[in-house]
């Protein structure tokens, strides 16, 4: 069962216009048309963040754990386990 919350939310009058223009285009009512559109941003939002945070990552910014928390990832892929070993010892053979 999804658990939803209400939200009151104040927008510009050009805006709704804008909104109910999309929303009857693609046949749906304009509550849904939002919330589609904020999931979407939302998920937006969040591969941007994963891709930073994946960066700080290999780059030695971010932890294993930090990353781990904002995905959900039980276990970090392989791919970008490799990349943080090989700047790790990249890293290593500019001290040598």
């Amino acid at each position: 069962m999804v658990k939803t919350i209400q939200l009151g939310l104040r927008i510009d009058k050009n805006l709704n216009k804008e909104i109910e223009y999309l929303a009857e285009s693609e046949g749906v009512n304009k509550m849904a048309w939002i919330r589609r559109a904020l999931a979407d941003f939302v998920d937006q939002e969040k591969n941007v963040i994963t891709k930073e945070l994946v960066k700080g990552y290999i780059n030695l910014i971010n932890t294993e754990k930090d990353l781990k928390e904002f995905t959900g990832w039980n276990k970090m892929p392989e791919d970008i386990s490799q990349a943080r070993r090989e700047n790790i010892n990249s890293i290593k053979r500019t001290k040598e």
